[in-house]
């Protein structure tokens, strides 16, 4: 039997709002405005449609840095009803 290898990556993949936009053709606005959860700021429960964003930021920033998971990414394209696949490298 041959030994099949696949190389993960050794963190989740961290999505900046702009990259967001473009994959998605909207506005980072847009976006800011209604599909992000921020998590920490947002008062209430997370809507199914929103995605969670954390703010990777020092304590001491001046400026938050937001920043959505390859998860919650995944997750919310799957309720929106997205189809979509996942490129996998064997070597």
């Amino acid at each position: 039997m041959t030994e099949s290898r696949i190389a993960l990556p050794m963190r989740p993949f961290l999505y900046t709002v702009d990259q967001l936009a473009q994959l998605l053709s909207l506005g980072e606005q847009t976006i800011k405005a209604t599909l992000l959860y921020y998590e920490g700021r947002s008062t209430g429960a997370q809507r199914k449609d929103q995605m969670r964003a954390v703010n990777i930021a020092p304590d001491d920033a001046l400026k938050a840095e937001w920043r959505v998971s390859d998860f919650e990414f995944r997750k919310w394209m799957r309720f929106k009803g997205f189809k979509y696949y996942e490129r996998g490298h064997f070597g």
